[in-house]
């Protein structure tokens, strides 16, 4: 759908009143402008208008369930809001504020507010004049954040892009991913055996305490350690920072075994169909996160519990090289280019230029360390402990002119502009002023880079939505797990993935997918 048609297509304010217990007294409604009317699922699903509402996630399953559709064009509020702003603290608040904490600034007042909240999650009887007061401020609400997105640049990734993903995704999770309860039961043992187990080995290696590490026993063992917390991220030196004995490696893994005992733990045994709770723009750079239950969360060991319908075959496509191939293309670096070209770029960086041979994953953290912002001597001291030359070491991470060239011009854009933005939108918006810090630096390229891979994504993601023989079933990142009948449909969709890539990057580089393995074997 052309942007112009959508933002100039016919828009109705839906509100809806759940019924938790889940007998079917849901009550849905319309505001025209001037008025509120109950109205039903059907006619909700067959507007063919925008849909604007917020929280939709409540009701999108009664809807399905009740049409067996959703509305052609959603518009939630809330992920309107916080897609356009530009701002992270908006998505990291998005769990502690809910819609009627922004009302008030479109009118409505702070009694009419607090009342259809608790209207809203059944604390009160149904009012339709505080509902009608309500809908109003939501209608402004929707006109407000429409003229800023035009403003800011941001309209023509949310309404070309973000929309359309959204619906895309909301009617493939309403329709629901299906489970093998006998291998839940087995993996769901396991799980927690191999949790139990690296918890055990994890305390005794690092002198930790027999829990999974918060963020304040993480800050404190990594002081301890000698890294400087002031101007980098937890996560990034969990992620891309080589450390003495692997703790970094070995944290991550504490973690994900973690995060798979939970989420298994989550599913009943007699779960035979589970339907995520899922936001399309779960991060500042767009990715796209699950949770209810967070099924991207889980190890390739354990996501056997995901089977196709009967009849139907899985198969899973993902992008290989995605970041270097994004970095290649956006700074145009003859070496980055030759080397994306040439085949597996960590295996050809470890042997050819640092001289570590057979140790992809080395190369691959002290190559993403450096292209996200850490310094020179850090990543020279780095490879060094892993065994690299240091000569050579230092030889290899001063092959990059043109990136480095490239992430200065960026710094720059946001130091001058105040924020960054992709190629379509989705803006980072600076909160200070003066010289960038380091962790300021790395964002800024992060922004683009992995914002940039987001916008690949979800543009794939359309395209494989136009294929006849493909459903939906789990994003995994970068990644899909789809269903199909015919046996030439994966290499359809994974044509649709390297055309998206070479496309959006205007054909700088070729985009490069492959089928692979979802789950191990």
């Amino acid at each position: 759908m052309k942007l112009v048609n959508m933002i100039e297509m016919e828009s109705k304010v839906f509100l809806f009143i759940k019924d938790f217990t889940g007998r079917g007294s849901d009550s849905f409604y319309w505001f025209d402008g001037e008025k509120l009317s109950e109205t039903d699922p059907n006619d909700i699903v067959s507007f063919r208008g925008a849909v604007v509402c917020h929280d939709f996630w409540m009701i999108r399953d009664v809807l399905f369930d009740k049409t067996g559709a959703l509305p052609n064009v959603v518009i939630d509020l809330d992920e309107f809001r916080i897609s356009t702003s530009g701002i992270p603290g908006d998505r990291l608040a998005r769990e502690k504020h809910d819609i009627t904490d922004a009302l008030e600034r479109y009118g409505a007042e702070p009694e009419v507010c607090s009342a259809y909240k608790r209207m809203f999650n059944k604390g009160i009887p149904f009012d339709l004049e505080i509902a009608t007061k309500a809908a109003v401020a939501l209608a402004r609400m929707f006109l407000d954040l429409r003229a800023q997105a035009d403003g800011n640049g941001e309209a023509e990734q949310f309404f070309k892009i973000e929309v359309p993903v959204y619906r895309l995704l909301q009617s493939a999770m309403a329709g629901g991913i299906t489970i093998d309860g006998r291998r839940l039961s087995k993996m769901r043992a396991e799980a927690e055996h191999d949790y139990f187990t690296l918890l055990k080995n994890y305390s005794a290696k690092h002198g930790m305490p027999l829990e999974t590490p918060n963020k304040s026993a993480l800050e404190e063992k990594l002081r301890l350690d000698g890294f400087d917390l002031d101007d980098v991220s937890i996560e990034y030196l969990l992620d891309y920072v080589p450390h003495v004995r692997d703790f970094g490696s070995d944290t991550i893994a504490l973690r994900e075994a973690d995060a798979a005992r939970r989420v298994l733990g989550s599913l009943t045994l007699s779960t035979k169909n589970t339907r995520p709770v899922l936001d399309v723009f779960g991060s500042r750079t767009s990715r796209i996160h699950m949770r209810s239950p967070s099924l991207q969360n889980i190890p390739r060991k354990f996501r056997g519990i995901v089977i196709p319908r009967k009849g139907a075959k899985l198969s899973y496509v993902d992008f290989d090289q995605f970041e270097v191939g994004i970095m290649a293309a956006l700074s145009e670096d003859a070496e980055l280019l030759k080397l994306y070209a040439a085949g597996d770029m960590y295996d050809l960086f470890a042997a050819t230029h640092l001289g570590l041979l057979n140790n992809r994953k080395a190369a691959k953290q002290l190559f993403l360390s450096y292209a996200y912002g850490m310094s020179r001597k850090a990543l020279v001291d780095a490879a060094v402990s892993l065994g690299a030359d240091r000569p050579q070491a230092k030889a290899a991470f001063k092959l990059f002119k043109s990136y480095e060239l490239w992430k200065e011009s960026v710094y720059e854009q946001f130091r001058v502009n105040g924020s960054v933005a992709t190629l379509c939108g989705n803006h980072y918006r600076r909160d200070g002023s003066g010289a960038l810090s380091g962790k300021e630096r790395r964002s800024t390229v992060s922004q683009v880079v992995q914002g940039t891979g987001s916008l690949i994504f979800k543009k794939a993601l359309l395209s494989v939505g136009d294929l006849a023989d493909v459903t939906i079933i789990l994003p995994m990142h970068d990644a899909l797990l789809f269903e199909h009948m015919s046996a030439d449909t994966p290499s359809k969709v994974v044509a649709a993935f390297e055309d998206a890539m070479t496309a959006t990057l205007g054909g700088r580089v070729r985009g490069k997918a492959s089928i692979g393995a979802f789950a191990a074997r």
